[in-house]
């Protein structure tokens, strides 16, 4: 396995349910800086694999890992992060619940912080 597998614990989704026991997938490529200000998070679409990004990422690409901390992410539902495939009932398989974009950008549960990065996506 050449990626990495955040717990992000129960997440309540936007349908209104709770998907227990969360996990994101995700691979990272740089370091992140002592300033920490170098982070470029570049997720996956419904269906991509953190690899299908990998194009653009490398030395002289537009992802370049000498100068970003790149995150690619896998979207909720993707395969490797909690999906139908991997979840076990009562929310496996086509009992899997309607994940949205907003269930994969919201803020994780308190305390689940990625131990390198803390991202916020609010402007408040």
């Amino acid at each position: 396995m050449d990626y990495e597998i955040f717990a992000l614990g129960d997440i309540r989704l936007q349908c209104g349910i709770t998907l227990p026991d969360a996990n994101l997938a995700y691979k990272t490529y740089g370091e992140l800086n002592e300033a920490r200000n170098n982070a470029i998070v570049y997720p996956t679409w419904y269906s991509g694999q953190y690899y299908d990004n990998e194009w653009l990422v490398g030395p002289g690409m537009a992802l370049d890992p000498a100068t970003y901390f790149i995150i690619t992410p896998n979207m909720l539902g993707n395969g490797h992060s909690s999906s139908p495939s991997n979840t076990p009932p009562p929310h496996d398989r086509a009992r899997f619940p309607h994940v949205t974009m907003h269930d994969n950008v919201e803020d994780p549960p308190p305390g689940s912080a990625h131990p390198k990065v803390t991202l916020c996506n609010r402007a408040s």
